[in-house]
């Protein structure tokens, strides 16, 4: 009897705390999910007694945005406020692009997310990050993030960081291990959080002060450079509108141990890989250098990527540089345009070129290796994607400049930056 009790204990346990298995960057990333009680009581109290933390945790909890719970409706308002990550005036932040840390981004920087689907998609979660202490109604489900993922890098933001700054833009120059958008854990250190906190306040073109800036276009976590936000849903449009025609320039720095091939270079992505919220399949991104077959196989499986090496040049990077150690081997720095904006873009045609990033332990398996290759069998293929780990520490990559409306920004010194001497 003892035994049977127990299993049920053990079964309940295991239903209310769920393992969300994601890719490595995400590592072990679980939450709590439980029922507040039968009547009304305060959410602190409700997170207290269901992750077993003291009343003082469950605020901190709260307060860093690793509370989440559904609600009965969720008005079309209440969706596009969140959609656009405004939340002024609001108790409830933004929902999370794709799963948990935001890691599979939209297919195209250059176009919009559809909004209908979007808001389809959420109407049936119906779930809210709760930012302020507040009384829940009972029976309201809740889901707990008890051990937040933390992103000290938020903390290298200083008033340097801080590239442009007018009535709608700013451009920071956004340390690597920074997430652009926030966690599903943690709503404060990321881009807009952290650019508030440490440079803030910001006021808008109404000189009203804002709650926090709004992401424009997005930059991988380990990946430093120009980030650009706007103090308005207008700026948003605004720059959405500029990537739709092209008018955006982007130039990236990346540092490879093989010199990268001057001139263009056009690869097709699998499209179905880079959606967003897409959840099976490798994490890295799988190109190919061979055309598709017709427009129609190119429109609804692929993803045309265009990028420019305008420069390569030899370099040397002393040993103990922020932990890298490059060895015997020869380093090269390429100056890169980007055409296209696609997810990983930079990272996945320079790794399919044989010319992986440095660091880059997400595509360096797949140096050389591309779809639709008649030398490269499945058995390769499949070898080279269990090997792909998504990198723990910075890459040699930096979203160096960016040029759009006027504006013009560039980073400072990437990390590998300050010692770096070219060859004479």
């Amino acid at each position: 009897m003892d035994e049977e009790n127990d299993d049920k204990e053990n079964q309940q346990s295991d239903d209310s705390v769920q393992e969300l298995q994601l890719l490595p960057e995400i590592k072990k990333q679980f939450w709590i999910t439980g029922i507040s009680p039968p009547r009304e009581t305060s959410l602190n109290e409700a997170v207290s007694r269901m992750a077993e933390v003291s009343l003082e945790d469950a605020n901190q909890l709260i307060s860093i945005g690793a509370v989440w719970a559904k609600m009965e409706t969720l008005t079309e308002e209440d969706l596009l406020a969140q959609y656009a990550e405004n939340g002024e005036d609001e108790l409830y932040a933004d929902l999370p692009k794709g799963w948990g840390s935001g890691t599979f981004e939209q297919k195209d920087d250059n176009q919009d997310g559809n909004i209908d689907d979007y808001i389809t998609k959420m109407e049936s979660q119906r779930f809210r990050r709760i930012l302020t202490p507040s009384v829940v109604q009972p029976g309201t489900d809740l889901r707990i993030y008890p051990k937040p993922r933390r992103f000290p890098a938020c903390y290298n933001i200083n008033l340097r960081s801080l590239l442009y700054q007018d009535t709608t833009f700013l451009v920071i120059d956004k340390p690597p291990m920074l997430p652009t958008q926030p966690d599903a854990s943690n709503y404060d250190e990321n881009c807009p959080g952290c650019a508030q906190d440490i440079l803030g306040p910001f006021t808008d073109i109404r000189g009203d002060t804002i709650r926090r800036p709004l992401i424009c276009h997005r930059v991988d976590s380990v990946v430093g450079g120009c980030v650009v936000m706007s103090k308005d849903r207008n700026g948003q449009k605004v720059f959405q509108e500029l990537q739709r025609q092209r008018k955006i320039k982007k130039l990236y720095l990346a540092v490879t141990t093989k010199p990268v091939p001057i001139g263009m270079h056009l690869h097709w992505m699998w499209s179905p890989q880079s959606k967003r919220g897409n959840a099976g399949g490798p994490p890295c991104q799988l190109v190919s250098h061979i055309a598709p077959e017709s427009r129609r196989k190119a429109r609804q499986y692929w993803t045309r990527c265009t990028l420019e090496v305008t420069k390569c040049e030899p370099i040397v990077l002393q040993k103990n540089d922020n932990g890298y150690e490059p060895g015997d081997k020869q380093h090269y720095q390429s100056t890169i345009r980007l055409v296209t904006g696609r997810k990983h873009q930079v990272r996945a045609q320079l790794s399919s070129l044989g010319c992986p990033i440095i660091r880059d332990t997400l595509y360096e398996p797949m140096s050389g290796v591309t779809l639709g290759d008649l030398d490269i069998d499945e058995d390769t293929l499949d070898e080279a994607i269990a090997q792909c780990k998504v990198p723990s520490e910075p890459i040699g990559l930096q979203a160096h400049a960016i040029l759009f409306g006027g504006v013009k920004a560039k980073a400072r010194e990437p990390w590998w930056g300050n010692k770096v001497r070219q060859i004479l």
